[in-house]
């Protein structure tokens, strides 16, 4: 009985710490520096040695295929340090990406509450919205300073956090969306206010996105808004109530675009496609005029990207982990790209940074880890999963969200919490939604 009570009392403890570690991550990610993450994931990784059942976190583990996904994508990266000229980038580059090892080992083989899982994910929405808030009064005192509006968004939105916007304004889409599921889990079983508090928080998360004006991570957050009403809709007879919603959520966005026109301006900045390699014209931001003869984040992305695909074509197993930039900056060189050689991007394309750095094997693996997940959420009928999956995706098609520790320890992170959310869900034949009646 003593050795049951010990055991009982031991496994208390390691979800206590489990939780602590989640919550501490989830927290973490929002800081501008990389230690406080650093740390969280160290005493994460404690507490799944302190659990033991080494078996059966091999087994379980191994019976992960999406884990093993992620795996292998590592390994990958790690053999392309061996074959890499600049071999401290290389390793550089491999300590960023260790996340693809570190959460695929840790949270897919351990065995984590599902109440802490739902919270780790509450904590992290609404820790969103909360320094969003700190974020937009700083930043009203910064646009009095500089009595320049403009620092209102972007990048200068959140200064404060040290943060890039676009992947920031991924954080706000993901938290949208844990809210918007959330709400709709509870949405029987709460009161008009606690209904009305998160409403409001998640308008506020999407005015804030539109101050970011991050046009990818905007625009297939208002896709998958508007599409799953209307399927709601249609499913459960309810199409007059869910279009009267989109029309409501059409109008607050009109009503941004309006007052807002900055972002606006952003979007319209795209319609020019065409583009000429030899122009050394700066990219449009706010601050200046948009003209055609500046680059926009459409056609500058498009040339880099056919570049992006010379250098894979000269090879097609990847020209090692930590040569992608100097083989770009090699190939814009080539076509006269001096803009973009100067200023050495990156290819801004998860998909072609990463056939750039391990090859055509390299994109096989990592097509695996976006869709077997993807896959998972359509059999499992798992909306959230299936919408942050959709969102990476997305983003991934404009910027290099694995190449960022800010992008891959997010994505990572969160994936294996909603996979393991979702296993437990099946496990138990839980429903993924309590639809109200």
């Amino acid at each position: 009985m003593k050795a049951l009570i010990q055991t009982s009392k031991k496994e208390k403890l390691i979800q206590r710490g489990y939780f602590f570690s989640l919550l501490l991550i989830a927290v973490s990610l929002f800081s501008p520096k990389q230690a406080p993450t650093n740390i969280s994931i160290i005493l994460f990784a404690l507490v799944w040695l302190l659990e033991g059942n080494c078996k059966a976190k091999y087994q379980k583990l191994v019976a992960n295929r999406v884990a093993v996904s992620f795996i292998a994508l590592f390994a990958l990266y790690l053999v392309g340090v061996l074959y890499t000229e600049d071999f401290g980038v290389g390793i550089k580059s491999l300590e960023t990406r260790s996340s693809l090892l570190v959460f695929p080992l840790l949270i897919g083989s351990a065995t984590i509450r599902q109440d802490y899982l739902h919270k780790s994910l509450l904590t992290f929405a609404y820790t969103c919205a909360v320094l969003s808030l700190v974020a937009l009064v700083y930043q009203t005192f910064v646009v009095l300073e500089k009595n320049d509006f403009n620092y209102f968004f972007s990048d200068g939105l959140v200064s404060i956090m040290g943060k890039q916007a676009a992947y920031y304004a991924i954080y706000v889409a993901f938290s949208i969306l844990i809210l918007v599921h959330n709400l709709w889990e509870q949405f029987s079983g709460i009161g008009w206010r606690r209904k009305i508090l998160s409403v409001v928080v998640i308008l506020f998360l999407l005015f804030f996105l539109f101050l970011l004006a991050s046009r990818t991570s905007l625009g297939i957050l208002l896709l998958i808004l508007f599409a799953s009403l209307v399927g709601v809709g249609v499913r459960y007879g309810r199409l007059k109530y869910t279009l009267a919603m989109v029309a409501a959520l059409l109008a607050f966005i009109v009503g941004l675009s309006i007052v807002f026109p900055q972002t606006v301006s952003r979007f319209k900045s795209l319609r020019n496609i065409s583009y000429d390699f030899s122009n050394t014209a700066d990219i449009y931001h706010f601050s200046g005029e948009d003209s055609e003869a500046k680059w926009n984040g459409l056609n500058l992305r498009l040339a880099k990207w056919v570049c992006a695909v010379d250098v894979i074509r000269q090879n097609p197993f990847g020209v090692g982990t930590g040569d992608v930039k100097d083989e770009l900056v090699e190939a814009y060189r080539n076509r006269n790209f001096t803009y973009a050689a100067e200023n050495r991007f990156d290819p801004h394309n998860q998909f072609l940074d990463t056939a750039v750095a391990i090859g055509i094997p390299g994109l096989a693996v990592l097509l695996c880890c976006y869709l077997l997940p993807l896959f998972i959420a359509l059999k499992n009928r798992s909306w959230l999963l299936g919408c942050f999956v959709i969102l990476i995706i997305a983003c991934s098609i404009t910027e290099s969200v694995l190449s960022s520790a800010q992008g891959v320890i997010f994505f990572c992170f969160f994936l294996f919490i909603l996979l393991k959310a979702t296993a437990f869900n099946r496990s138990t034949n839980g429903t993924v939604y309590n639809v109200p009646r």
